[in-house]
């Protein structure tokens, strides 16, 4: 069965841990979900809609997103300039495993306990491989899966800052041709399935730390790089493109649009794109 918590609890409880154990940057995001929260209001200049609306300030003529997007788009410009060189990206693709713990499980036999077990799905897996291999070293591209059974042992781990030692990495590229990743803990080992494949596993923080800076862009240049490698990526996936197609009239905005295309690539595949920094 699914283990007792929400993917999205321990995704939270994850980020802010390795916010604070590793020189990250999670993206400008919540400004850019703010003015789009404000996108999806309506726009209107009919006084009899705002009065309707109790709007105490009349005449009101309403606000051009785009004029709003200019502004934005400069102010997205002078906060990717405060950030330290950026050296390297990390995808996060994040499991909520089930927990097997009966004999008869599928695995037992490899693992004679009880042990955690995550699907790997085709459609997913092919484009983590993909752009694993388009950034090559400028890039880690993982699963992140808990070793945690129930919520009030994420809680403790949480409250102890030890969920990032309780969870159990792969690298993408590590999982071809496999449909089932299995492991017992953190650290040692996992094993793929169809074909049984053991597999070592990695110390995030660590991978993080060696990862060499042999490709040097500006900060600006790196987040439009990312973005393009992105959609490069996604060009043939039908939902992607549906969801850019509602954002096209801010295509002459590159910082703005560069992060939407991020934030696109996250609702479609749950991966969570985060950047790794100098200090």
């Amino acid at each position: 069965m699914k283990v007792g918590f929400e993917e999205k609890t321990y995704e939270s409880y994850f980020n802010n841990e390795l916010d604070s154990k590793s020189s990250v940057y999670f993206p400008p995001g919540q400004v850019l979900e703010g003015f789009f929260g404000f996108d999806s209001a309506s726009y209107s200049k009919n006084s009899d809609l705002w009065e309707k609306l109790n709007y105490p300030f009349l005449p009101f003529s309403g606000v051009n997103l785009l004029d709003i997007a200019r502004d934005l788009e400069a102010e997205i410009g002078h906060l990717i300039d405060k950030i330290p060189n950026i050296k390297s990206n990390l995808l996060i693709q994040y499991k909520r495993p089930e927990y097997m713990e009966k004999p008869n499980s599928k695995e037992w036999q490899y693992w004679q306990k009880e042990y955690y077990r995550y699907q790997i799905y085709l459609k997913q897996q092919s484009i983590l491989s993909k752009i694993d291999k388009s950034f090559g070293n400028r890039a880690l591209v993982i699963y992140a899966s808990p070793a945690i059974n129930n919520i009030e042992e994420l809680v403790s781990l949480k409250i102890k800052g030890e969920i990032i030692d309780n969870s159990n990495f792969k690298k993408a590229s590590d999982l071809n041709n496999h449909s089932l990743n299995t492991y017992t803990c953190a650290g040692n080992y996992s094993i793929a399935f169809s074909e049984p494949e053991k597999l070592e596993n990695i110390d995030l923080i660590s991978e993080l730390q060696k990862i060499e800076d042999s490709y040097y862009l500006d900060n600006k240049k790196w987040i439009l790089n990312t973005s393009e490698v992105i959609a490069k990526n996604m060009k043939n996936v039908k939902s992607f493109n549906d969801l850019m197609d509602e954002y096209i009239k801010f295509k002459e905005f590159s910082f703005i649009y560069s992060l939407l295309t991020m934030k696109v690539f996250r609702e479609i595949t749950g991966v969570q794109w985060v950047l790794n920094i100098h200090t």
